[in-house]
């Protein structure tokens, strides 16, 4: 979606009619964005390398288990059961902080990304149908056909190749815009701008909760990550 989003903004007559279209992709890559990031760097990777330490810690003490002293403690595993210990605590914290453990939020979540894969799955369709993909590639092939031909260049070649395509814009340009005029488009991205927004609004209040002001600090890190420079709230409540 992100690639055929970009080939619009190649047609200028087009931006002002492609703003909701683009707002709601933005606000929705967004959210998927730095929620992936959360759970992959601020939850798996630091906990990921944590344990990983402790496994080295204890691979070195079984190596060289002569020169440790077993009366000090020590912050790694030594026996098969300190092991599994710290295993299963890796796997709880991992799942209480990726929300596997809140039926609320990771419902919310699921429901969010949802919306996403179906507004993303109908962009596609819209553009399969609008046939631009189709279009421009053949005006890429011709393009490489003249640069790499066996025929010299000449300007009067280039200057018709440069008009035949944007001719070939132009009309990919009106019959976009012909679709996004039409009364299904329109009453589509609305619906899907209020459903995203909705699901949005319950899970952000379900991270700003007081029990995860309290209880979960990695609830309050979440919904710093998804609001950076008040991107999400500002959307949810404009002034």
């Amino acid at each position: 979606m992100w690639s055929d989003h970009q080939l619009l903004k190649q047609m200028t007559a087009l931006r002002a009619a492609c703003s909701p279209t683009f707002s709601l992709r933005r606000r929705m890559l967004h959210f998927i964005q730095n929620f992936v990031y959360y759970m992959k760097f601020e939850v798996i990777e630091p906990h990921w390398r944590e344990l990983e330490s402790k496994l080295n810690a204890s691979k070195e003490y079984c190596l060289n288990r002569s020169k440790h002293d077993d009366s000090t403690e020590a912050n790694f595993p030594r026996t098969v059961d300190d092991l599994l210990n710290e295993h299963n605590q890796f796997l709880t914290r991992l799942f209480t902080q990726c929300l596997l453990s809140n039926y609320d939020l990771i419902e919310r979540a699921s429901k969010i990304m949802t919306t996403c894969l179906l507004f993303c799955t109908q962009i596609k369709f819209f553009m399969e149908s609008t046939k631009v993909h189709e279009t421009l590639e053949n005006t890429r092939i011709e393009r490489s056909m003249m640069r790499f031909g066996k025929k010299k260049k000449n300007s009067d070649r280039e200057t018709e190749f440069r008009a035949k395509r944007e001719e070939n814009i132009q009309r990919c340009s009106d019959r976009i815009l012909k679709e996004y005029r039409t009364e299904n488009y329109q009453h589509m991205i609305k619906k899907f701008d209020q459903v995203f927004t909705s699901h949005l609004a319950e899970f952000m209040k379900n991270l700003n909760s007081d029990y995860g002001q309290r209880s979960n600090s990695h609830l309050t890190n979440l919904f710093m990550q998804l609001d950076y420079n008040g991107f999400v709230s500002s959307s949810l409540y404009p002034e």
